[in-house]
């Protein structure tokens, strides 16, 4: 396991180390054509900086290698014989080892950085490493005027580019960060609303489950007194006892799902625009996921913040979702309008489906109703969305909802008071 990752160490060693001196390719030489300043060390000591435990001096040491040989092959290309440009080259290799080595120093003391401490660090190494480079060659005054001004100017330079591709490196990174936590966000949020629907309809069912055990017992009784039906008198306690145990395993459930939700942040406040763009992104994946486009239009402006977060969330992703499907078209278009006044906020969701028959509009809030059939499979909705859309817009935020259709057009007018959306359950 060490060799292994000793050898994906140095396989990222030597890909930094291409790029390090692919970049020192494009150089200009001052003072001499022996000596040229480079863009190498601007790749190299970026990602040193941006990069947690990166191998400076084994990349600095292969980089030194790859852009001496580099130079060596380009000056004999030029004339120069083999050798004689392999000697001239060998400073080079140095200035990479010397700026690594100084680097490393500075990243390795500095706990915490700045910009300050980070411009003087990176005009120092490259300073130094220049200067150094500039002792090894016999031929440069390291020390004359032109020199010290020469390599000050490649530092200034230099150390700016590298600033500079930091900074922004950085700022991306953050707005992909921040990219990636909303997104998080919103897929949690949906999810929350998911399981709070679950939790609602739970709830319902609790008295069903009771009145079922307490059927079950009073069948027990009366076959009990039979004398001839005591044999179905025990199957009959033995299916009591039995829906009593689910019911203590279904009560567990639900209280594990409601303290659950209960532990997330329930003081979190979102204004009602947000909800819509929370929404969006999902819903229009969903059309996708059905070959349909979806176009989605908010009209009117709500900056009011509620706590009900997730409440909301699952009124609306209901709406929005049983248009799409209702939709014939690949082309749906759903329209959310907003108003709010003193004292409620009223939203109008408007699709431009196939609409809803005058027979059934009175029955689609009813649990169990269902018009979406799945030919293929025989598969029928359980009937339950519209149900807990007007559960929670009617029980729980105090509001009403209405539905009025034609072909072509389906409307759900949803209205909300503000003293009730405005505290947190």
């Amino acid at each position: 396991m060490k060799s292994r990752n000793r050898f994906d160490l140095f396989l990222h060693a030597v890909f930094y180390s291409l790029i390090t001196a692919a970049a020192a390719q494009f150089h200009i030489n001052i003072f001499s054509p022996e000596f040229s300043v480079s863009l190498g060390i601007v790749f190299l000591a970026s990602f040193s900086m941006l990069a947690q435990d990166f191998p400076v001096i084994p990349v600095s040491a292969i980089s030194g290698i790859f852009v001496l040989l580099s130079r060596t092959f380009y000056g004999s290309f030029n004339g120069t014989s083999l050798g004689d440009a392999f000697v001239s080259s060998i400073p080079e290799l140095f200035f990479y080892l010397f700026y690594g080595v100084l680097l490393t120093l500075y990243l390795v003391r500095m706990r915490k950085s700045s910009i300050l401490l980070d411009t003087i660090a990176l005009l120092f190494c490259d300073y130094a490493a220049n200067f150094g480079e500039l002792m090894l060659r016999l031929n440069i005054n390291a020390f004359s005027a032109s020199s010290q001004s020469g390599i000050i100017i490649a530092a200034l330079f230099r150390t700016a580019l590298i600033l500079i591709f930091v900074t922004v490196f950085r700022r991306y990174h953050v707005v992909l960060l921040k990219k990636e936590q909303q997104d998080y966000y919103r897929h949690l949020s949906l999810l929350t609303a998911r399981l709070q629907e679950e939790v609602i309809w739970m709830e319902k069912n609790t008295s069903l489950v009771e009145s079922t055990m307490h059927s079950a017992y009073q069948l027990f009784e009366r076959l009990r007194l039979d004398s001839g039906t005591k044999d179905a008198a025990k199957d009959a306690l033995i299916i009591a006892n039995d829906i009593h145990e689910i019911k203590k395993e279904y009560y567990l459930i639900l209280r594990g799902l409601s303290e659950a939700l209960l532990t997330e942040d329930g003081s979190r406040f979102l204004e009602f625009d947000e909800l819509f763009t929370l929404l969006q992104t999902p819903v229009k994946q969903f059309a996708a996921s059905l070959n349909k486009t979806l176009t989605f239009r908010l009209n009117g402006s709500c900056t009011f913040r509620t706590a009900h977060v997730y409440e909301l969330l699952s009124v609306f992703r209901n709406l929005f979702m049983n248009a799409v499907e209702a939709t014939k078209e690949t082309e749906v278009s759903i329209s959310v309008n907003v108003e709010e006044t003193a004292h409620e906020i009223r939203c109008s969701v408007v699709d431009q489906g196939p609409g809803i028959a005058p027979e059934s509009l009175p029955q689609i809030f009813d649990a169990g109703y269902s018009t979406k059939i799945n030919y293929e499979t025989g598969e029928i909705s359980r009937g339950l969305g519209l149900n807990i859309v007007k559960g929670i817009v009617e029980e729980k935020l105090g509001g009403s909802i209405q539905a009025e259709s034609c072909p072509g057009r389906t409307c759900f007018t949803i209205r909300l008071p503000k003293e009730t959306l405005e505290g947190s359950e």
